[in-house]
């Protein structure tokens, strides 16, 4: 056997006893020779195969043992410290690098004591000690030089050149990071062709040269491939999605990234793990997804202080009080920064100070202390210029323009805000835009331009404004990042709406309806219009793995709300700490649930670019036709916190000005919770007090009519009416609004939508004829007479299936949906504010949740939640619904029957009878619910018992 087998052999060792018989058995070939084969494989495995390197490392301690020889012991030191290097135990690399370093010293090998010293680089760049680590280098160099090893001469340079890229110098990095190539390139060395390439494109993309960058990335990654270094892969795959987040294109980040994390999460690299996880909660931000991104940044903080990695540590610090901003949570945001900049300062990193200090000035402008935000800003600019950090160099100059804007300070914040429009939309050779600066800029120019009067200006300024979001919206790959991107990023979309309004002709409400259109519900019309889809199936057996956990977390989950809802029969009532030990238990899986389906949208979740704005238009020549002459719509927005309404007929389009502010409405709408929530837990113990909450509930109901309709309903004459609410409104019921005479259902007949486009797409599916139906019933404490309801249901329709008690499981419901024109599902249901997509119904051993429903495969024209709040939803900017409502519309449906609140069981039970019988007679679901609803009026005058219920979608 040779020693390079034998090596190999020992590497590959299943356990210590294998190794020590090999040794034992070829003690001809365990000898330095033996030592240098173990070494030269670590170092082939560096990047390609970490583990090899622990395999290395062992077998070189046991070798070391075994011979007691001195050089053989000085491997080993040299091999350990690269073993602690791969596993992220930076002092320990160094502290094992020196030793190999004095070993070989004194055996007079001071060309490969040098050669010891190019880990140790980087092992003390890792935890800050840079001064030493260049000194180091640069001596070591000598020695490389003096002995024509250009090889070693070229890595001490790559490791310099990265060692400046971390303290943000990055034109002395570039200088050094040049001449290790110019090596490399002499010796025709592909792999560290690939590594150097990669951190030379990082420098070009700190410094905006972007299109340099792509190249040398590019170059990078082909070399990495074809040398099968999978570390250096996972590397370029992390800084390609970087330059991504840098350029805007947020679905080549996301993708990038995701890719590089899974890289070494396979590898089982944890330091690298963690960075890449910093990185993609860096796009979480610049997404709006300031939750999830404060999550990651908690969590790898505490990875990187631990292994000393001080400099990854400031800036997870800052990046955590940029989170904790956008949250709204300034104290804590301010003692993040502070931690962030202590710690930089010990780096010697005034890049990294100023990038603090930009922060702070952040914070100072969301503050309102407009003065100190300037001053930062300012403060924080040169630094960032003269590192070459470009882009943080043009948000603090936008901010300084911004403030000087709230200050009225016009011309300084004009000339501020052009200059820096102006390099942000700059292209040439080398430089690409910033778009996410422009749309800054625009915005606040023309918020300048709005104040001094200047129409135009103002106007075109918000139309780049929009034009910059939409581009950088379109391609991301899943609703979630849509929405979450959105949501800072309406003010333009007001702004055009107050510009059209202001129209003194009054002949722009078309356009201001369309720009309202524009920022209401688009991830939901994309979502219904297919423009954004899930892979249904895992495309590598990494998210065969991701899918797999999903599955246990969706057991585990179903285990613990059974708990929670439903003890045991015979088992005492829980305790508060016992409850409050299931619901954290709840809540670790829940957002280990919703991390995992995050991480399979990364890699293209099956969004794809929307053309132009063919999705965001609102054809109102259709809707009018649609509506034709006995409809009418009514869609609310504010401005300023005043509430308005389009109202939309067949012949024409007019706004009513002078609503109730959004404040009023939410005032009354909590007086009205108030009043139904006393008659949530049974109205049977309070019923001798039915009239008098009647009565007080009534006085809710015509204050948020006098704030919301009584201006309106003038407009519509006798229409039925649709209407769009805008934040709060979603939880109004209309229908149920009191004009001091009657309630408006007494008048027309009263659907809802949660924006016009989405009630398009919905009118633009075929009708049903109502022949067959899935009636689906669960019964419990709260809804006993579920098994009575569903069988006077079942007759009335020509085709029935029904799913009652422990045959409606989910997967009953998943296979018998598709295809039936209405699916009944009475059962418990539950909101949850706290976590919306977790909003659910239960089934028989099971619970449905949002993302459940929106995997139906539904041709229903009416799905029924016959549940007690199965409408409710969390209203995100732009009025994007999160909810049970949601998921059914995402899944094919076009009408939903969905109530506000808790529901009386029997008062249900006779609606829903009334209702499916005047809808198999003929009517139209929204005439039938009137009708049904009337009749239980006359029977139980309180809103509680017959107003719960509205129809959303098709009328």
């Amino acid at each position: 056997m040779e020693r390079a087998e034998l090596a190999a052999r020992l590497v590959e060792a299943a356990d210590e006893a294998e190794r020590e018989r090999l040794l034992r058995e070829h003690p001809e070939l365990s000898d330095a020779a033996l030592a240098y084969a173990l070494k030269d494989i670590c170092y082939e495995s560096w990047n390609s195969r970490p583990a090899r390197v622990a395999g290395a490392s062992i077998s070189l301690r046991r070798l070391a043992d075994l011979t007691g020889d001195a050089e053989v012991a000085a491997l080993d030191a040299w091999v350990g410290g690269i073993a602690a290097l791969v596993e992220g135990r930076m002092e320990r690399a160094v502290a094992r690098l020196d030793e190999a370093q004095a070993r070989f010293l004194s055996l007079g090998k001071r060309h490969t004591a040098a050669a010891t010293q190019v880990s140790k680089l980087v092992a003390l760049a890792m935890v800050g000690r840079y001064e030493e680590a260049i000194e180091c280098g640069l001596r070591a160099r000598e020695v490389f030089v003096e002995h024509g090893d250009l090889l070693a001469a070229g890595q001490i340079e790559h490791n310099i050149g990265n060692l400046y890229g971390r303290r943000d110098r990055h034109t002395e990095a570039e200088q050094f990071q040049l001449a290790a190539r110019s090596r490399y390139e002499a010796l025709g060395h592909e792999q560290l062709l690939a590594q150097i390439e990669n951190c030379l494109a990082i420098t070009h993309t700190v410094q905006h040269k972007f299109r340099s960058a792509e190249q040398l990335y590019q170059q990078a990654l082909a070399r990495a491939e074809a040398s099968g270094l999978s570390v250096t892969q996972a590397e370029i795959e992390a800084s390609m999605g970087n330059l991504a987040l840098f350029q805007g294109r947020y679905d080549r980040a996301l993708d990038y990234l995701e890719r590089s994390r899974r890289r070494y999460s396979t590898l089982g690299m944890p330091h690298q793990s963690a960075i890449a996880e910093q990185e993609i909660a860096d796009a979480y931000l610049e997404l709006n997804l300031a939750p999830e991104a404060a999550a990651i940044y908690e969590r790898v903080t505490e990875t990187f202080a631990a292994l000393g990695m001080r400099a990854e540590q400031a800036r997870a610090l800052a990046s955590h009080a940029r989170a904790r901003l956008l949250l709204g949570r300034g104290a804590e945001a301010h003692r993040l920064l502070a931690e962030a900049r202590t710690l930089y300062a010990a780096e010697g990193n005034s890049a990294g100070v100023a990038l603090v200090t930009l922060t702070e000035a952040q914070l100072h402008l969301a503050e309102g202390n407009y003065a100190a935000a300037s001053e930062a800003a300012a403060s924080a600019d040169a630094p960032l210029e003269a590192a070459g950090i470009r882009r943080r160099m043009l948000l603090a100059r936008w901010l300084r323009g911004e403030a000087a804007r709230a200050l009225g300070r016009n011309a300084e914040a004009r000339a501020l805000l052009e200059a820096t429009l102006e390099e942000a939309t700059l292209e040439d050779a080398e430089t690409h835009s910033q778009p996410q600066v422009a749309e800054r800029c625009y915005t606040s120019l023309g918020l300048l331009a709005a104040t001094e009067g200047d129409r135009q200006v103002a106007e075109d300024s918000f139309l780049r404004a929009v034009e910059l979001t939409e581009t950088l919206r379109a391609p991301l790959p899943a609703e979630e990042f849509r929405t979450a991107f959105f949501a800072d990023k309406l003010t333009p979309y007001d702004e055009l709406v107050r510009l059209c309004l202001s129209d003194e002709k009054g002949e722009r409400l078309a356009e201001a309806l369309g720009y309202v259109e524009r920022a209401r519900s688009r991830a939901l019309v994309e979502l219904m219009g297919g423009a954004l889809k899930p892979h249904a199936q895992p495309r590598d057996e990494f998210e065969a793995k991701l899918q797999s956990r999903l599955e246990e977390l969706r057991e585990e989950l179903n285990w613990f709300y059974s708990r929670i809802n439903r003890p045991p029969v015979g088992e005492a009532k829980r305790g508060a700490s016992e409850m409050r030990t299931l619901h954290e238990a709840v809540s670790e899986r829940e957002q280990a649930t919703l991390e995992i389906m995050r991480q399979l949208q990364h890699r293209g979740g099956g969004g794809r670019e929307a053309s132009g704005f063919e999705l965001e238009m609102l054809d109102l020549e259709g809707l009018k036709r649609d509506l034709a002459d006995d409809g009418a719509l009514v869609e609310y927005t504010s401005l300023d916190g005043e509430l308005l309404a389009f109202v939309l007929t067949g012949e024409s389009l007019e706004v009513v000005r002078g609503l109730g502010s959004e404040r009023e409405v939410e005032a009354a709408l909590g007086g009205l919770r108030f009043q139904l929530d006393a008659l949530r837990y049974g109205a049977g113990r309070i019923r001798r007090h039915l009239p008098a909450l009647t009565a007080r509930t009534q006085r809710h109901l015509r204050t948020l009519y006098d704030l919301l309709l009584r201006p309106v309903e003038p407009r519509i004459g006798a229409r039925r009416l649709v209407v769009v609410p805008h934040r709060a409104l979603h939880y109004v019921p209309f229908h149920a609004l009191d004009d001091g005479q009657a309630h408006v259902v007494e008048r027309r007949e009263v659907s809802y939508a949660p924006s016009a486009n989405v009630l398009r797409r919905c009118l633009a599916r075929p009708e049903n004829a109502w022949q067959s139906a899935l009636l689906v019933g669960v019964a419990d404490e709260q809804t006993p007479r579920v098994r009575a309801e569903i069988d006077a249901l079942a007759p009335l329709f020509p085709r029935a299936v029904t799913l009652i008690d422990e045959q409606a499981t989910l997967s009953a419901v998943k296979e018998r949906a598709s295809g039936v024109d209405v699916l009944h599902l009475a059962c418990h249901g539950q909101f949850r504010p706290d976590n919306p997509l977790f909003s659910s119904l239960r089934l028989a051993g099971d619970w449905l949740t949002v993302r459940d429903a929106s995997t139906l495969d539904l041709r229903s024209g009416l799905v029924t939640l016959s549940a007690c709040e199965t409408g409710m939803s969390a209203v995100a900017p732009g009025d994007e619904l999160t909810g049970l409502a949601r998921g059914f519309f995402s899944a094919g449906a076009t009408t939903l029957l969905l109530s506000l609140w808790t529901v009386d069981d029997e008062a249900t039970a006779r609606m829903m009878s009334d209702f499916y019988e005047r809808l198999r007679a003929g009517e139209r679901p929204a005439s039938a619910l009137r009708r049904a609803q009337l009749r239980l009026l006359g029977e139980q005058p309180h809103p509680f018992f017959w107003s719960p219920f509205v129809l959303v979608g098709r009328w």
